[in-house]
């Protein structure tokens, strides 16, 4: 069963990551098999061709460490495609709860505590202009740990299955996706998908692409709406009117 999307996103035509500068589009917090040496991050909505500086940072947010903890901290330069994306690489994330920020400086080490209270608010001090961030969550304890929608951006809540393979912003939107491996060990074991904050399980065929794959370098998957029952009862009395003519 699909989630169904309001009609005002059927009509959303103008690219998210155009109109927002450049954020966080896709990355990987636990991809299957061992543990890479490196993770991929894609950027988008730069400056096609455009140059960058900028700072990735990865916060502690399992409930039994340090919370704020600074525990991936990447400076990362480059140049946007004509597309504005860009793929960077920073030392492999350790497994979440987690919590990434694309920022633009940042004047600490790894290892600074910044949420030393634990009370869920982030030092910003050593923190240039943050302009994204994404909490994952890996268990429901973590939920509310996140740190992600307290810095202007998005927490990916617990899917009741497994750590994300996979997080991505959709292609159209900019909302936030899930992928994960669902039934985990079990003959029907898959990959599957869900929306930031959870809900039904999506499939592949729940997106334009057909795919759950990581796409760096391109346009992410979008995800395919249901027609409301407002449009497929408009769609009806139409029809009914033809009809009767």
């Amino acid at each position: 069963m699909k989630t169904t999307i309001p009609l005002f996103l059927l009509a959303f035509t103008a690219s998210f990551q155009g109109a927002a500068g450049v954020v966080l589009s896709e990355f990987e917090p636990n991809p299957a098999g061992g543990d890479p040496t490196s993770s991929s991050i894609e950027l988008s909505g730069g400056s096609p061709l455009d140059t960058f500086d900028l700072w990735i940072l990865s916060l502690e947010n399992d409930t039994n460490s340090a919370l704020g903890t600074v525990d991936r901290a990447s400076n990362v330069t480059g140049s946007y495609d004509a597309n504005g994306f860009a793929t960077v690489a920073i030392p492999d994330f350790e497994n979440p709860s987690f919590t990434v920020i694309l920022t633009d400086a940042f004047t600490g080490t790894i290892g600074d505590d910044l949420d030393p209270t634990d009370n869920g608010t982030v030092d910003l001090s050593s923190l240039g202009t943050v302009f994204d961030a994404v909490g994952v969550s890996d268990s429901t304890d973590d939920d509310t740990a996140l740190y992600g929608a307290t810095l202007g951006g998005t927490d990916i809540l617990f899917n009741g299955e497994f750590e994300p393979l996979l997080v991505f912003r959709d292609g159209t939107t900019g909302d936030w996706f899930q992928t994960v491996t669902i039934d985990f060990g079990l003959v029907d074991e898959r990959v599957g998908a869900f929306a930031a904050a959870g809900g039904p399980e999506l499939v592949p065929s729940d997106f334009d692409s057909g795919s759950l794959a990581p796409t760096y370098g391109s346009v992410n998957p979008s995800f395919i709406p249901e027609p409301s029952a407002a449009l497929l009862g408009g769609l009806g009395f139409l029809a009914l009117l033809r009809r009767r003519r």
